[in-house]
């Protein structure tokens, strides 16, 4: 107070009313944040084992709860998110409750020359907030743009009803989008070692479903794809109702960014970097030391081989169902 009012040329005691009055109509908001230091070490140790073009990996304390890292992680990574929206054009944008926090963490920017589009169909089970309608609306919000809506829901009932969406020029021509990505910003979902997916606490998989990934070996999700250890796309029944952006869309994107905190959560985002689903990283230490952990015992796989869908699993599939990617 004695520092504003010498500039001001007021003194301290009227400065102090002052501040005391914007802060009673709302003007002023006074918050105390806590310094979050960013893991170097941790840092370089996931950029060298996956291969990734850049991470941030904020320090959090042992003793807080999920969703308190979940908020130190988010807050701590707007600046690194400025830099990235800041460098690119067009932003695809997925859905779950950290993308949400990420985007919600961060402050309106005038980048006004951008695209934001949404990348996968939504979840009208999920809370609104966490919705992939949402969060690319509160991400084009901050950015003053209009975003680009996939009107689709992310699975539908059976493989015709998907076709015959796929025909909607509406839904198509927000596909077209997708290739012109040079962004995409990501959650990262979990089934094991216990369930962390929003795909599956909404409902959307059902206890049928939920065992036939298991049992095929998936331990993830991301992008709407359910994956196994090794990073490849995990082809149920599921896999043909997926309203999502295609798997050849992914590879054509320059960053994608994935966002995901709390340990339990460390098979499945070994297993998104492995296959190449990301190549930028935000996490908290926690998540990151766990992946880390992971390396000498899980997946046969060499880290990172960036390919998210092998050739020899696309030929194997061929002649069995109709991809789309």
């Amino acid at each position: 107070m004695a520092e504003i009012g010498s500039r001001l040329g007021i003194s301290r005691h009227r400065v102090g009313r002052l501040l005391k009055a914007a802060i009673a109509t709302g003007v002023v908001n006074i918050e105390i944040r806590a310094p979050t230091g960013e893991n170097v070490e941790l840092r370089r140790a996931l950029e060298k084992t996956f291969k990734l073009k850049g991470a941030l990996i904020v320090d959090v304390p042992a003793d807080i709860s999920p969703d308190q890292i979940k908020q130190m992680t988010c807050r701590a990574a707007v600046p690194f998110l400025k830099d990235r929206l800041s460098a690119h054009r067009t932003i695809g944008v997925g859905w779950g409750s950290t993308t949400f926090e990420l985007i919600n963490s961060l402050e309106p920017l005038d980048l006004s020359n951008t695209k934001v589009v949404q990348i996968t169909g939504g979840n009208k089970r999920l809370s609104m907030q966490f919705d992939c309608h949402e969060v690319t609306r509160r991400l084009a919000q901050k950015l003053h743009v209009q975003p680009i809506l996939l009107h689709a829901p992310g699975i539908v009932d059976d493989r015709r009803t998907r076709e015959l969406l796929m025909r909607d020029s509406n839904i198509r021509d927000t596909f077209k989008q997708f290739s012109e990505l040079d962004l995409a910003i990501v959650g990262i979902g979990a089934i094991r070692p216990a369930i962390q997916s929003m795909l599956v606490t909404s409902g959307y998989i059902s206890p049928t479903e939920l065992r036939s990934l298991k049992k095929a070996g998936a331990v993830g999700d991301i992008f709407s794809y359910f994956i196994d250890d090794d990073g490849d796309v995990v082809r149920t029944e599921l896999y043909d109702r997926l309203i999502t952006i295609r798997l050849a869309d992914i590879r054509r994107v320059p960053t994608t960014l994935g966002v995901a905190t709390g340990a339990a959560k460390a098979r499945a985002l070994a297993a998104a970097m492995r296959g190449g689903f990301i190549n930028t990283l935000i996490a908290d230490s926690s998540l990151a030391r766990a992946v880390l952990a992971l390396q000498p015992k899980v997946g046969k796989a060499q880290a990172t081989r960036a390919r998210i869908a092998p050739a020899s699993r696309e030929l194997k599939v061929k002649n069995q169902r109709r991809t789309y990617d």
